[in-house]
């Protein structure tokens, strides 16, 4: 085992020892626990677990064990069993929701009929009610415009997958000749030909077209690249900047967004928004950003959507920040928010409060119907979901999943919901900030990001150590779990600062306290304080795979 590594675990063993700090509260909680599980009563006997991962203790009370084990699943937190992890597991707000009572005893009411069960009906019509009457099917109508998957990444792959069939007959020529010679005002057309020239490298074929967004996700961006589409982020300048003072740094900068839809419109099938920005820091979108880029994207005739994995988070920030909104509804916001797009795809195992489901959801009057060409790919997308998914109806999701997900998008909306999920990560990143820690601020609505440009400032280091993949694996054998989202993650190696180079704790609805996220910063503390002992990361397996840190092995130097 490393020294560096040894070094670690008799630190984080000491902070074991350490008698805890009361907190200082002055409003009680909105909600009460109903139903707990002692971690020590997962099952497993530690004997079995020992003899199973061949580690020298019970790798969920021992750090030692735990580091024998990060090292077995080549420190990737992807590999680590969960059942293992003694602390908070903070690798993704998706899927890991602790579910309401209310939500609970829908599961209860389940139609499990095969086809148009009474879930989906009572989903549609909360769909009107969340995002607006626009927004629900039309029973009436032949052609579906609400697309039920199991999770988002499937709603998302069906869009893009369709829509490329589609794309391939239309005849334009190649995003490299459609940018030669262009002028480049705001050096958008340099990042585009690097991004073109990296996706001809890995598929090989020429890219005809592009989609710009404030931040695509990780597999949002994969999904668009493995149709041989451009995903480009055009973060504005104050989130580029680091501007902590501007409150809406999930914004699309705008003058690029105007310079590429002036001089491609026939390369742009789509313009997306992310609400929340999450690659940019879990940052939101304000709703003058919003109106903005819907009147854009109607000049030239391109449809709009949302990436509206943390709507209800983004609905929160605008209300809170944003003049003019103080005194309006969440709902009201929300459906604001929704008047301004022509279709969102969403995992709604975010602020759909669940742990399974996802939707693609089509505007019936938006610019996106109104296209002839456009208006075959409904079809199209019925064909596609019977063919993976199962009926429209269900769309690959138990009937009893349907009827939780319509009582969370009733739950999600409520005031008292979002103020407690908002003020308990900016806690979060509060306490971090006391130790002087570096964080993305302000403050996100489901993370805190770690800035690991920062956190080494001063130091040398080289982008191949990956100092984001040994910060994630330290803290796991802490018995932590987060996620690095920077120079890996993004294939961020050489590019200057400042870039979106993070660690994420993602922190999941509704199951934590303060005082397991607080044993958590005390954990990051410890490694941010003896950062010059870290070690080094190379990687073993898997950097020239796409979505590469999902499955990549690596060992610390």
């Amino acid at each position: 085992m490393n020294d560096k590594v040894r070094f670690f675990i008799t630190r984080f063993e000491e902070l074991l020892n350490h008698e805890p700090e009361p907190g200082k509260y002055f409003h009680p909680r909105a909600y009460r626990n109903a139903a707990v599980r002692f971690r020590a009563h997962t099952g497993h006997k530690c004997e079995q677990v020992q003899r199973v991962f061949n580690t020298s203790a019970c790798p969920l009370h021992s750090m030692p064990a735990r580091a024998e084990l990060i090292e077995k699943t080549g420190l990737n937190p992807f590999l680590y069993p969960a059942h293992l992890l003694p602390g908070c597991d903070l690798l993704s707000d998706s899927g890991t929701t602790t579910m309401t009572m209310e939500q609970w005893a829908q599961l209860l009411l389940g139609d499990e009929a095969y086809g148009s069960n009474e879930g989906f009906y009572e989903l549609n019509e909360q769909i009107g009610i969340t995002f607006g009457p626009e927004w629900r099917q039309d029973l009436n109508q032949q052609e579906q415009t609400l697309f039920i998957f199991h999770q988002g990444r499937a709603a998302e792959h069906a869009l893009f997958f369709n829509l490329a069939r589609l794309l391939n007959k239309r005849e334009v020529p190649t995003l490299a000749r459609a940018i030669s010679g262009l002028p480049d005002r705001t050096g958008v057309f340099a990042r585009l030909h690097r991004q073109i020239e990296r996706l001809k490298r890995r598929t090989g074929v020429e890219p005809k077209f592009l989609i710009p967004s404030n931040g695509h996700f990780d597999t949002t961006a994969a999904n668009i690249a493995d149709c041989n589409i451009i995903p480009i982020d055009l973060n504005c300048a104050e989130h580029r900047s680091n501007n902590e003072q501007f409150l809406f740094r999930g914004n699309i900068n705008l003058e690029e967004l105007n310079e590429l839809l002036t001089h491609l419109p026939a390369h742009i099938p789509l313009v997306y928004l992310t609400i929340t920005n999450n690659s940019g820091g879990g940052q939101p979108v304000s709703m003058e950003n919003i109106c903005a880029v819907q009147r854009l994207t109607a000049e030239q005739k391109i449809p709009f959507f949302f990436d509206a994995c943390r709507f209800a988070e983004n609905a929160w920030f605008i209300k809170e920040r944003e003049p003019g909104f103080s005194m309006k509804s969440l709902t009201e916001i929300v459906r604001q928010m929704f008047n301004c797009v022509d279709g969102f795809h969403i995992s709604l195992k975010k602020d759909g409060l669940v742990n399974i489901g996802g939707a693609l959801v089509i505007r019936q009057d938006g610019q996106f119907v109104r296209m002839p060409e456009y208006r075959q790919l409904l079809a199209n997308l019925t064909d596609y979901q019977i063919l993976t998914e199962g009926h429209p109806t269900y769309g690959g999701l138990a009937g009893r999943d349907l009827k939780a997900i319509t009582e969370g998008l009733r739950t999600v909306v409520q005031e008292e919901y979002l103020k407690t999920r908002i003020e308990q990560v900016r806690r979060f990143a509060w306490r971090l900030e006391s130790y002087g820690i570096p964080v993305l601020k302000p403050a996100g609505g489901h993370a805190i990001y770690l800035d690991v440009d920062r956190f080494f400032a001063g130091m040398s280091v080289d982008d191949r150590d990956y100092y984001g993949i040994a910060i994630v694996a330290l803290l796991l054998i802490a018995g932590h779990r987060l996620c690095e989202l920077g120079v890996y993650a993004f294939e961020l190696e050489d590019v200057s600062q400042p870039r979106n180079n993070f660690v994420r704790a993602a922190v999941p609805r509704l199951t934590y306290e303060d005082e397991d996220l607080f044993a958590c910063v005390e954990a990051i503390r410890t490694v941010y304080e003896n950062r010059e002992q870290i070690p080094k990361v190379e990687v073993v397996y898997g950097s020239d795979l796409p979505l590469r840190h999902f499955k990549s092995r690596f060992r610390f130097v």
